[in-house]
């Protein structure tokens, strides 16, 4: 078992955290054994850590691995990035011996920027999602992973038929689904644009049967929604998906951002999960998410770095982005690292086993280390926040085991 004497932060609420000094966290394979104030005569094997700060492990709710390469290939927008940098790149992943070394690489920084758990799309090629797992498997990852669907316009190197992107997506689920407690399929059809009604009607009945975890994007771009609305002959881009079945409870929408009030009353009425990514729609010049629309309709958002799109996986800096892409609503520090912690594992079901620092939970953790000189308690969550990825991580955890940890100077 571990003992470390540190700092701890916590998220109690959205609004709301909790910062215990010169604490003791203990933990195992088994989950946090407990938190409590130091004590001399219990504490002598722990090991002395006050220079860190303890969080629990950071949460991305929308990444892309197979475009890792590619953070910052700019285009000033959507459908133009797409087809000149994450196509040609995508590609290169039906080269076993490249997904693997770019899956391997990729965790590797999750683990440096002190996520634990992410969802992830990968290459649609079923040989680079089994990649995509093994490598999270063999590296400790907690992740929900699905193989890109697309049989429609798109270049013909990505194009699949309509059997093989559905008979493949069900391979995986029956393969993964299960057999690891960290890991999980996601069906990932990439949005209406690429997929037939044929494909995503598939998905829709097979998830519900299974009640599987569904991703895709919906409302990123205006030139994409004006393609949507033309091809399927529909009055919005969210009936389309509801038409076929694809919203439900466990459906995650990444941007969502043109959006109606008919659209969001349709979204919260299946319950729909949605994936903010704040840097990705500025990066991109794709439009200002509705934050207070959104939460008004109670809608479940998280927060997601949609690399490469998105910059960086530091979920630091996307929690600050967050706030910066809000011209006049404000989001404040305590609701920011809700987001990145305890709101995405809410989001993904995962609220009793990670998302916060409490007795019982699994053992996803995250040690930064301390600015010097010490900023005042009462300054910590804001300077977390807004100096983004300017903090050190030192050591991340994922169900108890060390998948990180940086190496004395």
């Amino acid at each position: 078992m571990r003992k470390i004497r540190t700092k701890l932060l916590t998220p109690l609420t959205p609004d709301a955290a909790v910062i215990y000094r010169d604490h003791v966290i203990a933990w195992d394979e088994d989950g946090i054994a407990f938190i409590r104030r130091f004590d001399p005569a219990l504490d002598k094997d722990c090991e002395d850590r006050r220079d860190l700060l303890c969080l629990p492990g950071f949460i991305d709710v929308h990444v892309h691995l197979s475009q890792y390469r590619i953070r910052g290939a700019y285009e000033p927008s959507l459908l133009n990035w797409l087809e000149r940098h994450v196509f040609p790149e995508e590609a290169r992943s039906v080269d076993p011996a490249y997904a693997k070394t770019l899956s391997d690489e990729f965790f590797q920084a999750l683990f440096i920027a002190g996520t634990s758990t992410a969802v992830i799309y990968t290459a649609p090629f079923a040989e680079a999602c089994e990649a995509a797992f093994a490598s999270a498997a063999s590296s400790g990852a907690r992740a929900l992973i699905g193989m890109t669907m697309m049989d429609s316009n798109g270049p013909p190197e990505l194009i699949q038929s309509t059997d093989y992107a559905f008979s493949r997506s069900v391979e995986l689920f029956e393969r993964w689904h299960g057999r690891n407690p960290l890991l999980e399929y996601v069906f990932t059809p990439r949005f209406a644009l690429s997929c037939s009604k044929e494909l995503m009607s598939r998905v829709a009945d097979f998830a519900s049967a299974r009640s599987a975890w569904i991703q895709t994007h919906l409302s990123e771009n205006r030139g994409e929604i004006e393609h949507v609305l033309q091809l399927f002959e529909a009055d919005s881009y969210t009936q389309v998906y509801e038409r076929l079945g694809l919203l439900t409870d466990k459906t995650i929408l990444a941007h969502a951002i043109h959006l109606d009030e008919a659209e969001l009353d349709i979204l919260a009425a299946h319950a729909c999960k949605i994936a903010h990514c704040p840097d990705s729609n500025f990066f991109l010049k794709s439009g200002e998410f509705n934050y207070p629309a959104l939460a008004a309709k109670k809608l479940r958002i998280g927060i997601g770095s949609d690399v490469a799109a998105g910059t960086a996986l530091s979920m630091l800096y996307h929690a600050k982005m967050a706030n910066f892409r809000q011209s006049a609503h404000s989001l404040k520090p305590e609701r920011l690292f809700h987001h990145i912690t305890l709101g995405n594992a809410t989001l993904l079901g995962l609220e009793e086993r990670i998302g916060s620092l409490e007795p019982g939970k699994e053992a996803d953790l995250c040690f930064l280390r301390l600015p010097s000189p010490a900023l005042p308690d009462e300054d910590l969550l804001s300077a977390l926040c807004f100096w983004g990825h300017e903090w050190l991580v030192e050591e991340t955890v994922v169900a108890g085991r060390t998948v990180f940890r940086r190496l004395e100077a």
